[in-house]
């Protein structure tokens, strides 16, 4: 019977020893396939962070071209309007007496906006900005008192043509009247540039 234990404990210990390689076995396994997905997960997640990034690019280069088409488009328009008004003011110019003061300055207002269309025709938006930022270094103070000048008389301008789309819409705040309207005094505003010659 000594016999058959002993056999049996042996065969006992081996089934012991088989089951712990085993076990030792598929642990092993398991964790070289955990690595396995580890890195394969790793790199999936680098390659989608590679093709997020290069898309993010493209769309930021796509974005930068488009703002710089819009901007020299704007400027080419801006160009256009304003040698339209050069144009305008040598006409009047030209129609004027020439003995008239008011005459010099607007054929000096009128070159003033040629020399500028040309300037902005020439240069475009990015010749703009490169000249804006020189002369921001050079003079600081000058560019942001035109900063603060140039900002003051844009919200003037805006809130001036929201007064005016406001009062077109057809509605009249006011009652109406049955004659002409009248000024304190009956006295007609003298304008500029109409006095006596």
């Amino acid at each position: 019977m000594s016999e058959m234990a002993n056999e049996s404990t042996s065969r006992a210990q081996q089934a012991g020893q088989t089951a712990k390689q085993e076990a030792s076995a598929t642990v092993g396994q398991a964790r070289e396939g955990a690595s396995q997905v580890a890195g394969t997960a790793t790199d999936q997640v680098r390659a989608v962070t590679g093709e997020a990034r290069a898309q993010a690019g493209a769309m930021a280069g796509d974005l930068r071209t488009r703002v710089t088409e819009e901007a020299e488009s704007q400027t080419r328009r801006g160009a256009q309007v304003m040698r339209q008004w050069a144009d305008d003011l040598s006409g009047l110019a030209d129609s004027a007496d020439t003995d008239s003061p008011a005459r010099s300055l607007v054929t000096q207002a009128a070159d003033r906006g040629h020399r500028a269309a040309d300037y902005l025709d020439t240069r475009g938006v990015g010749g703009l900005v490169d000249d804006l930022q020189d002369f921001a270094r050079r003079r600081p103070g000058a560019f942001l008192g035109g900063a603060v000048v140039a900002g003051f008389a844009v919200g003037r301008l805006a809130k001036a043509g929201s007064k005016a789309n406001g009062s077109g819409s057809g509605r009249s705040t006011q009652p109406p009247t049955s004659g002409p309207p009248s000024m304190p005094g009956d006295a007609a505003p003298e304008l500029p540039g109409r006095g006596e010659a």
